[in-house]
């Protein structure tokens, strides 16, 4: 039995630190380990949280820009919709241009991350996405643009209705003075939507852009032909709604202008349904028979007003018809819509039947 004071084995202390230090770079292992999975967990839930995030700065973004927004606020919405990265940035670059003070209300689609001097430049130049405007093509009656102005606008069909009459405007054609309504001149083309914008002042627009784009037409031409300048937008309506090929677009108003200097009724089917009030295909002899001063199948002479807003190139027709003694015309049936010019009645009728 060894005594308490005995000197320690030298083996046994060096085995003891040995153990020791073991022990204590397993502590030091596991810890770097733990702070590793720790650090890469950290490190996922930001990326997946970022990518999340990336996922929302990316793509279209369609902006309204209200009517009288300042640079400033509109720097603020593209900022808060992540199209740009700075207002800083934004405005120095408006200021620069010297685009600020001109940047246009209405319904913009922006890409996330797009130049910044492309996004000034559209709103400048006040270059819309499709919601922000509106297209009326030709053909289109009042019914018919009062029915789409309402489906893309604030603006209700019978606020249209109401503001699309000559009372509350100055006409662009002579020889008006009997219309009821603008039929005939709300000229078909495209208009921007501003968030703002009324009934009357879209109205207003097609009556300018009516103006501006029929300016160059011969309309001194009226006094050859003998009718007003009112008068030849009735003819270009049936026009724009009988024909589907250019090149017809004269015969079918030669057609309209010697029947009627032969007395003879025009017999245009668009007229009977612009009094039925809506078109179909296939008439029948009772809407062929209706009591409409519209119904050219049932009185002479023309309709009391158009019966659609022609578009430029109907207008032209009727300000310059064909050099033919055509009386009748018929469709062919082909695809393309052509139709068969003839002074005979006995050849109208055989086509007709055929």
């Amino acid at each position: 039995m060894m005594e308490d004071n005995q000197p320690e084995d030298p083996r046994f202390s060096r085995a003891h630190e040995t153990l020791r230090r073991r022990r204590l770079r397993r502590r030091r292992r596991d810890l770097i380990l733990y702070s590793l999975f720790a650090f890469g967990l950290l490190m996922a839930v930001i990326i997946a949280i970022l990518g999340r995030g990336g996922g929302q700065k990316q793509g279209e973004v369609t902006l309204r820009v209200e009517t009288g927004a300042s640079a400033t606020a509109i720097a603020k919405q593209l900022k808060d919709e992540d199209v740009i990265a700075s207002e800083k940035d934004f405005m120095t670059e408006a200021e620069d241009s010297g685009a600020a003070d001109s940047l246009k209300a209405g319904v913009y689609r922006f890409q996330r991350g797009e130049p910044v001097s492309g996004i000034i430049d559209r709103l400048q130049k006040g270059d819309q996405a499709p919601e922000g405007v509106i297209t009326i093509p030709e053909g289109y009656d009042i019914a018919d643009i009062a029915q789409d102005v309402a489906g893309k606008t604030n603006i209700t069909k019978q606020q249209y209705i109401k503001a699309a009459v000559p009372a509350a405007n100055t006409l662009p054609v002579t020889g008006a003075g009997s219309a009821e309504t603008l039929e005939g001149m709300l000229f078909p083309s495209t208009y921007d939507l501003d968030p703002s914008l009324s009934a009357a002042d879209l109205v207003t627009q097609q009556l300018k852009a009516f103006k501006t784009q029929t300016a160059d037409l011969p309309w001194e031409n009226t006094k050859v032909i003998g009718v007003s300048q009112y008068e030849v937008l009735i003819v270009a309506s049936m026009i724009e709604r009988e024909v589907k090929l250019p090149e017809e677009r004269p015969l079918v108003a030669a057609v309209i202008y010697n029947r009627l200097a032969s007395g003879m009724k025009l017999e245009v089917d668009a007229t009977v349904q612009y009094a039925l009030g809506y078109w179909k295909q296939d008439l029948t002899q009772a809407d062929l028979a209706l009591d409409s001063a519209y119904n050219t199948r049932l009185y002479a002479g023309l309709p009391p007003g158009p019966i659609c807003n022609p578009g430029a190139d109907s207008i032209k027709a009727a300000l310059q018809p064909a050099a033919v003694d055509y009386l009748f015309y018929v469709v062919t049936g082909d695809d393309a819509g052509h139709h068969f010019f003839t002074s005979s009645f006995d050849e109208f009728l055989a086509r007709s039947q055929g």
